[in-house]
């Protein structure tokens, strides 16, 4: 919830939502190093976990450079 309020908030703050953007990337990445610990890389991590990532870090690429 809070990184959905940062990326509102930073429609009119350009430095939160860099910020909430990273945050949503590291998340996401811990997630995957999570799984991956675990051995559970299913189908649901390949699509759920893996594709959230690409998703979050291509926003991040394309929104700030």
């Amino acid at each position: 919830m809070l990184a959905t309020a940062g990326l509102v908030a930073g429609i009119w703050v350009p430095g939160v939502a860099f910020a909430a953007n990273v945050g949503v990337v590291v998340y996401f990445i811990a997630a995957a190093v999570a799984h991956i610990r675990a051995r559970f890389t299913g189908q649901s991590f390949w699509v759920n976990c893996l594709g959230m990532l690409a998703l979050s870090a291509a926003v991040l690429i394309f929104s700030f450079l």
